[in-house]
């Protein structure tokens, strides 16, 4: 078993204890009356930790260590100094004690779930037995050194505001466990994790004899669920919460003869899903500069001299459910094979705050099957609740993700590729949980890949093994189902990959010296002349219409490469590759917003497409939309208005004159369909919708982008640029605040990093962070990225030496 807390350790004692026993057994003086020498003094300690950092503009610390631990020290000191609260909130989070610390932001049932799946016994087997020395260097020394900010700072002075901690009971020193929990909670984000309410919802029968004769009509009453109210009740997170953009740009697709690469997460802007950013370097094994998420000792996203790589949120399922059949003399025991398996219970305990104030300690049972932990959909439909459900079975889940940790080698291995060729074969151990990997190197090649944990689902198991009404219906709505009573439905392996999944050779992948290009959608379109097919349906769809976010990716990729975009000759450059962000160009505007300023123009009575302050507004929107430039830049005026107009909108039967065609993914469909007249009365009465919302929230027609959404920091207001990533590229989530506009941003445009390499060793990386790198109010770095972003522009990013040093702020080495 590998030690907890490896590394060398600090050798003082024993020599202080050694200096003591020889002054103990030693005369005075010598035998002539002389004082004896001086004993000689005791050794310097040896040291733990070692590390330099030099911050750099807009707060981007660089750490230089000479081995792991203090790779690690070093960089969890220097993130404690901006962020320390929001990491130090998720690791009670990972280890189940939300409710007995966080107030209304606690949560017991996910609490019950992480003493399950974050026990000491499993943080053990799957990090401490599993991972490399590296990474558990790396985490102890990340523990030590947010340690060491805490012992220097006290909890009487950490960080105030929003999501400060100053004071707070729950802070504490945090040990290399704390690291895996809270990389473990982050891995099961798209399965245990939002599945903790249905896991904790469960209530066996008390009587040991049930009935399970299906009732006639529940087939009928199962198939009358809508996917709405499924989606919304299983509440996973959506492309709204978690989503990305990504270009990975070769040879081919440039004006020179590197690759280029762009990444653009669409990530929360509050807690512990923030990125940060820093520069980590090993000697030569190891030089990365990009960013990673609260908490974790290593950049998930970044570049090195030769490579650079950004994630997606991919379409992949993480888990599975599967149906049981039950025992109708036991309901703790469900058939498997045509025999009896027993249905097994694991009880945990956690705490929380009683309503006298008091800490109480709460137990709660899980149940499991061989597959794992069985599950209640009550709170979705009451035909989904109850032990037996109501088409007398129970449901249950697998979680490929459950032994998850290796993400961290995976990612030391592929900040260390010096190509794609060993970026890719970084990339087999199939460590990285939920995300599509986009990368391109200096030597022209690009790559895209849903390479990533899926459960090992064959495409004749997906035909076979969803069976009956429950199974079907879940798995069309999103929601993998499959005959839990049959050994032919479980999940296969693949040679050399972990037990459960789908390996390296069986996962989509794009190798190209074009381009590939992801959004969010499905593997099968990475690039339009290259559709990939074959793969199972676990993995994501194919020839099915993509989102107006992904045709935007694609259709501006093919206009650059075509030179018909305004931005000069043909082909990819760095300048041009980040002009794609900001100019901020609303795709679905371009493709209706005329269409829908010609019928509002022809209206003569309002009246007839709704009521309220619309009807007397309607006409000024109309013609506030047709001097709208379609964008979301801060001087854009008129794209609030159509904001609220796609909302209510969207969706509308037959909408499209066009329909959607497998062929021409990315022009399809399109063209307004206002020949029906059911359409074109939809979009006047949606355009009043709009309008009264706006009216309501004392929202003027004509004021500008920038001054409808702006993030406000220390009371100073910077104007924000970009728009719903449902219809466009550039993406901001807001909702409207009455009498302020769009200003609580909660997730979006956040990390975004623009990458290309010419003849000088040092990349050409440009960066923004939309929210600055620290939630401290005090800090100089709480808004000056923000800023920056605000006016479109760029972090240049000091990879090298000497760069680093032009931008240096201040240096410091710790060490301990």
């Amino acid at each position: 078993m590998k030690p907890t807390l490896p590394g060398a350790r600090v050798r003082l004692c024993s020599f202080l204890l050694g200096a003591a026993v020889l002054a103990a057994c030693s005369d005075s003086s010598d035998s002539g009356g002389n004082n004896p020498p001086e004993p000689p003094p005791p050794p310097e300690p040896e040291l733990t930790y070692q590390a330099d950092i030099v911050w750099t503009e807009y707060g981007i610390p660089h750490i230089t260590a000479q081995d792991w631990g203090s790779l690690g020290y070093g960089y969890g000191y220097a993130y404690a100094q901006q962020n320390f609260c929001v990491a130090m909130k998720e690791f009670v989070r990972a280890a189940g004690e939300s409710a007995r610390y966080l107030g209304d932001e606690g949560n017991l049932n996910e609490d019950f779930v992480y003493k399950l799946f974050n026990s000491d016994e499993r943080i053990e087997r799957i990090f401490f037995d599993a991972a490399s020395d590296k990474v558990l260097d790396l985490a102890s020394g990340y523990a030590a050194g947010m340690n060491r900010y805490l012992r220097e700072t006290g909890v009487d002075n950490l960080a105030e505001g929003e999501e400060g901690c100053r004071g707070a009971e729950w802070v504490r020193e945090v040990s290399a466990a704390d690291i895996g929990r809270l990389m473990h909670k982050a891995v099961l984000r798209g399965s245990s994790g939002p599945l903790a309410d249905f896991a904790t919802a469960v209530t066996p029968p008390e009587g040991v004899v049930l009935n399970l004769e299906t009732p006639a009509d529940s087939e009928q009453l199962i198939a009358a669920l809508d996917r709405e109210t499924v989606v919304a009740g299983l509440n996973f997170p959506t492309h709204e919460t978690m989503g990305s953009n990504a270009y990975a740009l070769g040879a081919d697709a440039a004006q020179g003869s590197s690759g280029l690469l762009l990444g653009n997460p669409h990530f929360p802007w509050q807690g512990n899903l923030r990125w940060f950013m820093s520069h980590l370097t090993l000697g030569d094994e190891y030089n990365v500069m990009g960013a990673t998420l609260a908490g974790l000792p290593v950049n998930t996203i970044g570049f090195n001299q030769n490579l650079a790589w950004t994630h997606t949120v991919s379409t992949g399922t993480r888990f599975t459910f599967y149906e049981l059949e039950l025992n109708p003399d036991n309901p703790l025991e469900y058939v498997y094979d045509g025999e009896l398996r027993e249905i097994t219970a694991e009880t945990v305990s956690a705490e929380r705050v009683a309503d006298d104030g008091s800490i109480e300690t709460v137990d709660y049972t899980f149940y499991l099957s061989h597959f794992g932990p069985i599950v209640d959909l009550g709170t979705v439909s009451p035909l989904l609740g109850g032990w037996p459900n109501g088409v007398g079975t129970l449901l249950t889940y697998r979680d490929a993700n459950l032994d998850n940790l290796r993400g961290m080698d995976q990612w030391i291995a592929m900040g260390s590729a010096d190509d794609l060729g060993e970026f890719k074969e970084a990339l087999r151990p199939l460590g990285i949980p939920w995300v599509n990997t986009i990368a391109a190197d200096r030597y022209g090649d690009a790559f895209y890949g849903d390479i990533s944990v899926v459960p090992h689902v064959s495409v004749n198991q997906y035909s076979d093994c969803i069976r009956g009404t429950l199974q079907t219906l879940l798995t069309d709505f999103g929601y993998v189902t499959m005959d839990g009573s049959d050994s032919a439905c479980e999940w296969g392996s693949d040679e050399g990959t972990a037990e459960g999944i789908f390996g390296y050779d069986s996962l989509p992948k794009l190798e190209t010296r074009n381009y590939g290009a992801n959004a969010n959608d499905s593997y099968w379109l990475a690039n339009p002349d290259r559709l990939l097919t074959g793969f199972s349906p676990v993995i994501g769809r194919e020839e099915v219409e993509q989102t107006l976010r992904t045709r935007q990716t694609f259709d501006q990729a093919e206009r650059r490469l075509a030179g018909t975009d305004g931005l000069g000759e043909p082909g990819f450059n760095i300048d041009n590759l980040r002009t794609l962000l900001y100019q901020a160009t609303n795709y679905t505007a371009q493709q209706v917003a005329d269409d829908v300023v010609a019928l509002c123009q022809g209206v003569e009575d309002w009246s007839a497409y709704g009521e309220g302050e619309g009807i007397s507004l309607a006409e000024e929107a109309c013609n506030v939309l047709a001097g709208w430039d379609k964008a979301h830049r801060l001087d854009s005026v008129g794209a609030h208005i159509f904001y609220e107009f796609w909302n209510a909108f969207n969706g509308t039967d037959n909408q499209w004159a066009v329909p959607f065609n497998p062929a021409d993914p990315v022009n399809t469909p399109r063209q307004l369909n206002v020949a029906d007249e059911a359409v074109a009365n939809a979009v006047l009465q949606s355009l009043v919708e709009a309008v009264n919302r706006l009216a309501d929230a004392g929202i003027p027609m004509d004021r500008p982008w920038g001054e409808v959404q702006y993030d406000e920091k220390n009371g100073e207001r910077y104007g924000i640029h970009g728009g719903s990533g449902g219809f466009m590229f550039s993406a901001i989530y807001s909702p409207l605040v009455e009498g302020e506009g769009y200003t609580d941003i909660f997730t979006g445009n956040s990390y975004i990093q623009a990458v290309t390499w010419e003849e000088s060793d040092c990349p050409d990386a440009y960066a923004i962070l939309t929210y600055s790198q620290s939630t401290d109010p005090a800090s100089q770095h709480y808004a000056d990225s923000t800023a920056l972003y605000s006016q479109s522009g760029w972090i240049d990013m000091p990879y090298c030496e000497s760069d680093r040093d032009a931008q240096e702020l201040r240096r410091e080495h710790v060490e301990e």
